[in-house]
């Protein structure tokens, strides 16, 4: 029973890293269809939230958010609390989507286009940061749990 808990242990810290690369690649994905929106058809970020609310919970928390009234600061700083629950993120990745939201609808056009490519950018550096750590943790941690489980039962014994 103990082995099997801490080899669990193992697999869960694992699974965060994998989550946490998962969840900035998507991120990333909806920073570019945000800029493309902007970019071509001048859509209004409510109007861009609602049409790709479905591709990420954090846009879905802020659509919620959005609907009830809450300003489009408020909205996206509670969806990126509510929404990056359990998807392993950082604090400074965390930290990156409040600082593109808040940015996000002071601007003209030409400044949000250009805070989408800068904020694309560093985003990519997260995710190269982000899989570097995967490959070098995730099965370490998945052994780990293993063997201090089976290294605890053993002195039980």
């Amino acid at each position: 029973m103990l082995v099997s808990m801490t080899t669990l242990l193992g697999y869960m810290e694992s699974y965060k890293l994998r989550m946490r690369v998962e969840t900035l690649e998507t991120f990333l994905k909806v920073i570019r269809l945000m800029e493309t929106e902007m970019r071509f058809h001048a859509l209004p970020l409510k109007q861009i939230i609602n049409k790709y609310c479905g591709n990420m919970e954090l846009l879905w928390q802020c659509h919620l958010l959005l609907e009830t009234g809450k300003s489009f600061d408020e909205a996206w700083k509670s969806g990126v609390a509510a929404g990056t629950k359990g998807s392993g993120l950082k604090l400074k990745d965390k930290r990156l989507m409040e600082q593109f939201g808040a940015e996000l609808g002071h601007t003209d056009i030409d400044g949000q286009i250009a805070h989408c490519e800068v904020t694309a950018k560093l985003l990519e550096e997260q995710i190269e940061q982000a899989r570097e750590e995967k490959k070098k943790k995730s099965k370490l941690y998945s052994m780990l749990g293993l063997f201090c489980g089976t290294g605890v039962a053993l002195l039980i014994c």
